[in-house]
C-alpha cells in the first residue's frame, strides 16, 4: 500500500516516525522524475503525545524515579516475607508524590490562560484517578490489617475521595443555629451523605441541630448511633466478639424502628432504617459512585467483612447499580472491581489505557512484585508474573529515553530489567542526540556502568571525527582515548605525525607530553608520545637522555615510512655536539638505520652529513670507550 501511494516510513529514534515520498526503483528503472514528487517535498514527523514530557510533570517523573531506586534496592525475599514495614512507606510516597502532582496542576489550572486551563484540568483528572486506584491496591494488597478486614480502611478511602458531603455539613455545623433543617435546603443530603461514609459524628452532630432536636425520638437516635459498635483491630475485641455486640446493637434498633420510636420525622426513621441496614437503595440519590453504596452496605449489614468476601457484594451493588442508575460501568469502575476480585491480571490490563504513558502500570506492577503479591496466570496456565514486570518497566523506560533530558531517568529503569533490558538500553543510548560535550559524557558514563564498550567507543568516534574536521586534534585525540579504539588513535597520532612532517611544529604538546600510560593504546600512539618527550628533552639541554630515546625509537621500528627522515635528521645535532652523546654501539645502529632507511628523497643531501658527523662520533666513541678502566 505504502509502494502504491509512494509512500515510506523509517524509525526515528524509539518512539518517532519519520514519513516521507517514496518511490521503488530498481536497476531496470527507467530514470525520470517520480510522479509522487512536487514543488514541495517534505518529511512529516509522528510520535504519540507523552503528557508525561510535559514540565508541570517533570517532579512526578523525578521524585516517582527516585522511590523506585529505592525499592530496587531492598532484597526480594525480603520484601516479599516483610512486606507491609518497607513497602507500605514506599507505596504512600507514591501517593504523595501523585497528591502533590494534583495539587500543582489544580494551582496552574487557576492561573492558566483558558487555552491551557482545559490541558492542566485534564492532567488533573488523569492523576486523580490514578490516586485513587493507588489508594484502594494499598489497603487489599499492601496495608493489610489483621484479620483481613477491610472496611476501616475501605471507609477511610470512600472518605477521603468523596468530601463534598462532609464539607456541606461542616458549613452547616458551623453556624450552631438550632432549625437547620428549616434553614438549609442541604441539610437532610448532609445527614444521609456522612451517614453513608460512616461519619456517624458527624450526623450526631447535625441532628442536635434539628428543629426538634429536644424531641424524645431525635434522642433517642443520637443515642443509638453513639452507641453503634465499630470495629476497630486494636479495640480488644476479637471478630466473634464484636459481631456479638454488634448483633444485639442492630435487633435493639430495628425493635425500636418496628416500634415506631422514630415515626415523628419521616426523614429521621429513613436514617435509621439506613443505619440499620434495612434500606439502602432509595439513598443511592446521595452517592456519586457505587463502591460509596458498597462501603455504606458493608458498615451497616457486614462490617467485618474479609477481603474474599468483598468481591460478592462488590459485584452485587455493581450490578443493581447499572440497573438503578440506568447506566454502564466506566474503565475506573471496572478497575474498582477487578481490584475487590484479586484480579490482578485485569487490573494491569485496565490500567495501561488510562492515558498516563505507562507510569502507573510501571510502577504500580514493580510495588505489588516487591511485595510478593503479584501472581499472574495466562490462559494456558504458565506463570508469566516476572516477564509481565519486566515488560511493562521496558516500556516506560523506553518512553522516558524518548526525551531530551529524562533519558537518565529511562536508562535507571531499563538497568533493572534483567532479561532485555541491557540490550534495549545499549540500542536506545545510540539514539539519543549527542548535543553538548556535558550530555556526552553523561551517556558515555550510563555506558560504562553497564559494560558497554561497543556504544564508548561508537561515541568517541563520532566526537573525535567532529573534532578532526575543525582542525581541534588535541580533542580528538582526547576521544580517541575515551573509545581505546587502537585504530582511531592510530588515524589522529599520524595527523599529529604528518602536520610535523609539513610544518616542523608539534599541535598540543601539553596534551601529548603528559599522555603518561594513555599512549599504550596503539604502537604509533606510543611513537608519537614518546617522540614528543625526545623534543622535551632536548629543549632543556638533557642531550645524552634525548639521544638515548632517538635511538631506541629508531630500533623500534615504531616509527612510520614517511617519519624516518625527520628521525634521521634529529641525530645530526647530537652527533656534534661538544659532549659526547652516542656510543659506538649508538652510531654503529645510526649507520644501520641510514643504509636500510636512508633512501628517502627527502633525506638525500642530508645522507653525507649525517655519515661525517658519524663518523666523528665514532671516532670519539672509540677513544673514549678504549680509555675507560676495565
Amino acid at each position: 500500500m505504502c509502494k502504491r501511494a509512494g509512500a515510506a516510513a523509517s524509525w526515528v529514534g524509539p518512539n518517532k516516525l519519520a514519513f516521507f515520498p517514496h518511490k521503488h526503483v530498481g536497476i531496470t528503472s527507467a530514470d525520470q522524475i517520480s510522479q509522487f514528487a512536487s514543488n514541495e517535498v517534505k518529511v512529516h514527523f509522528l510520535r504519540p503525545e507523552v503528557i508525561l514530557f510535559y514540565p508541570a510533570l517533570r517532579k512526578l517523573v523525578n521524585e516517582s524515579n527516585g522511590v523506585f531506586l529505592s525499592i530496587q534496592k531492598l532484597k526480594t525475599s525480603q520484601t516479599a516475607n516483610n512486606c507491609k514495614p518497607e513497602m507500605l512507606k514506599y507505596s504512600k510516597q507514591y501517593r504523595s508524590i501523585l497528591r502533590a502532582c494534583v495539587e500543582e496542576l489544580q494551582d496552574l489550572a487557576e492561573k492558566s490562560v483558558p487555552e491551557k486551563k482545559a490541558l492542566y484540568e485534564n492532567l488533573q483528572t488523569i492523576f486523580y484517578n490514578l490516586e485513587c486506584v493507588w489508594h484502594l491496591t494499598e489497603i487489599l494488597y499492601v496495608d493489610v490489617i489483621q484479620g483481613d478486614v477491610v472496611l476501616p480502611q475501605l471507609l477511610e478511602w470512600v472518605r477521603f475521595h468523596f468530601p463534598s458531603r462532609e464539607i456541606m455539613a461542616m458549613k452547616i455545623l458551623a453556624r450552631k443555629k438550632i432549625g437547620a433543617d428549616l434553614e438549609n435546603v442541604d441539610y437532610w443530603e448532609s445527614v444521609f451523605g456522612c451517614a453513608l461514609h460512616g461519619k456517624l459524628d458527624i450526623v450526631r452532630a447535625l441532628l442536635t441541630l434539628h428543629s426538634k432536636a429536644d424531641h424524645s425520638a431525635f434522642l433517642a437516635a443520637e443515642n443509638s448511633l453513639r452507641n453503634m459498635p465499630v470495629f476497630n483491630v486494636y479495640g480488644g475485641y476479637s471478630i466473634k466478639e464484636f459481631t456479638i455486640r454488634w448483633k444485639q446493637w442492630q435487633m435493639s434498633l430495628s425493635q425500636s424502628i418496628d416500634s415506631k420510636a422514630f415515626s415523628i420525622d419521616p426523614m429521621l426513621e429513613s436514617l435509621m432504617k439506613l443505619v440499620v441496614g434495612t434500606e439502602l437503595w432509595e439513598f443511592s440519590k446521595y452517592a456519586e459512585a457505587w463502591y460509596e453504596l458498597l462501603v455504606a452496605k458493608l458498615l451497616y449489614t457486614a462490617p467485618c467483612c474479609k477481603q474474599p468476601e468483598l468481591a460478592r457484594y462488590a459485584n452485587t451493588i455493581g450490578m443493581k447499580w447499572q440497573t438503578v442508575k440506568k447506566t454502564s460501568l466506566l474503565v475506573l469502575d471496572n478497575i474498582y472491581l477487578a481490584l475487590m476480585e484479586s484480579d490482578l491480571h485485569q487490573v494491569i490490563k485496565e490500567i495501561q489505557y488510562m492515558n498516563d504513558n505507562g507510569w502507573f502500570a510501571a510502577h504500580l506492577t514493580d510495588l505489588l512484585y516487591h511485595c510478593g503479591r503479584l501472581n499472574i496466570v495466562d490462559k494456558d496456565q504458565i506463570n508469566v508474573t516476572d516477564m509481565l514486570h519486566e515488560s511493562l518497566i521496558l516500556d516506560y523506560g523506553s518512553t522516558m529515553m524518548g526525551h531530551h533530558s529524562l533519558w537518565q531517568c529511562g536508562a535507571s529503569y531499563l538497568e533493572h530489567c534483567p532479561e532485555q533490558g541491557h540490550a534495549r538500553l545499549e540500542v536506545l543510548l545510540q539514539t539519543i542526540p549527542l548535543g553538548s560535550e556535558a550530555r556526552i559524557r553523561k551517556i558515555i558514563d550510563v555506558a560504562k556502568q553497564n559494560n558497554m564498550p561497543e556504544v564508548v567507543s561508537s561515541i568517541c568516534k563520532i566526537q573525535g571525527l567532529k573534532c578532526i574536521k575543525q582542525n581541534r586534534l588535541g580533542n580528538a585525540l582526547a576521544w580517541a582515548l575515551k573509545s581505546q579504539d587502537v585504530l582511531f588513535a592510530t588515524h589522529i597520532a599520524d595527523r599529529f605525525l604528518r602536520h610535523y612532517v609539513d610544518h616542523a611544529e608539534i599541535q598540543c604538546k601539553d596534551l601529548l607530553e603528559n599522555l603518561g600510560s594513555c599512549m599504550l593504546v596503539s604502537d604509533r600512539l606510543t611513537f608519537l608520545g614518546k617522540y614528543c618527550e625526545f623534543h622535551q628533552m632536548y629543549g632543556i639541554g638533557e642531550f645524552r637522555e634525548a639521544a638515548r630515546l632517538l635511538v631506541s625509537l629508531i630500533v623500534s621500528n615504531l616509527a612510520p615510512k614517511y617519519f624516518w627522515s625527520i628521525l634521521l635528521t634529529d641525530a645530526i645535532p647530537l652527533l656534534e655536539t661538544d659532549d659526547l652523546v652516542f656510543s659506538s654501539q649508538d652510531t654503529y645502529e645510526l649507520l644501520r638505520a641510514v643504509q636500510r632507511r636512508g633512501d628517502d628523497p627527502k633525506f638525500q643531501d642530508k645522507v653525507s652529513i649525517f655519515r661525517l658527523a658519524a663518523a666523528r662520533n665514532l671516532s670519539r666513541a672509540i677513544i673514549v670507550e678504549g680509555n675507560r678502566p676495565d
